[in-house]
């Protein structure tokens, strides 16, 4: 077996438009992990937004884990264990919030299965409920609330707005934090130096598993890094040029089975 460790990213990639992880991909995949290949979930949601595509896959029993926050946090899905982890504290909390009520943005943070916020009616905080099946919970006092080290705040706000202000609002952090816009209405705020590539090398070397021999899915800027650190690094037809250009290979979109079509090719090679 060639390749040892399968890398998923979630929107775009393992999930069709409907948000659906198909039956073909589904069951490729469990067949994979049963035969002992590695599952990885590597996405931008945060853990417990996760947890839902994870018990479809059959995780706990079949030991596969979970990146996330974009490689913030990684933990082994069966025993909870937090393989890796990038956090900020507090006082930097509330040096970002109050940063971004400057701006008039909305801030959240993740809390076991809970979105917190002081902002519940915004649509944009309603959006990430709705995508990460989390609930939330209102607080009156953010800063006050938010007092245990978070992966990552959310900042929303109305996309033109957002990619007006975005460049400017990062400016005073410089290198300490990594902010960058992914949906267009969303502000990421995490550690700094975060990407899915740093963190998955991390959970390889624990797993004793060589660079050579994973492989990565992914359609996003943000799996740039892990599809070009990948053993194979593949992008859905539907991913933004950027990632296509530098993918190992190309498969279908995520609405006609890509993961599965190649992953079957990669078995009736023998190399999975």
């Amino acid at each position: 077996m060639k390749y040892k460790l399968i890398a998923l990213d979630l929107d775009g990639t393992l999930t069709n438009t409907q948000k659906e992880i198909t039956p073909l991909t589904k069951n490729k995949l469990l067949e994979l992990a049963k035969k002992g290949v590695k599952i990885v979930l590597a996405s931008g949601r945060p853990t417990a937004g996760i947890y839902y595509e994870a018990d479809l896959l059959n995780l706990k029993e079949l030991e596969g884990y979970i990146l996330s926050f974009n490689g913030a946090r990684i933990i082994d899905y069966k025993t909870g264990e937090v393989m890796y982890e990038n956090i900020y504290g507090p006082d930097v909390v509330k040096k970002v919030y109050d940063r971004a009520k400057q701006y008039h943005l909305s801030v959240l943070t993740y809390q076991d299965r809970n979105v917190i916020t002081e902002d519940e009616s915004d649509k944009y905080i309603q959006e990430e409920h709705r995508i990460n099946k989390m609930d939330i919970k209102h607080v009156d006092d953010f800063k006050g609330y938010v007092d245990f080290n978070v992966n990552k705040l959310l900042l929303t706000g109305d996309p033109e707005y957002v990619g007006s202000i975005i460049d400017e609002f990062k400016e005073p952090f410089g290198d300490t934090l990594s902010i960058y816009r992914s949906a267009p209405y969303f502000i990421e705020v995490m550690g700094p130096g975060i990407d899915k590539a740093q963190s998955l090398d991390a959970l390889a070397k624990k797993l004793n598993i060589k660079q050579e021999e994973v492989i990565a899915f992914g359609d996003g800027y943000n799996d740039l890094s892990m599809i070009e650190y990948a053993g194979l690094g593949v992008a859905m037809a539907n991913a933004v040029d950027g990632v296509k250009e530098r993918a190992n290979y190309v498969t279908l979109s995520n609405d006609e089975d890509g993961i599965y079509d190649c992953l079957k090719k990669l078995e009736e090679k023998g190399e999975i």
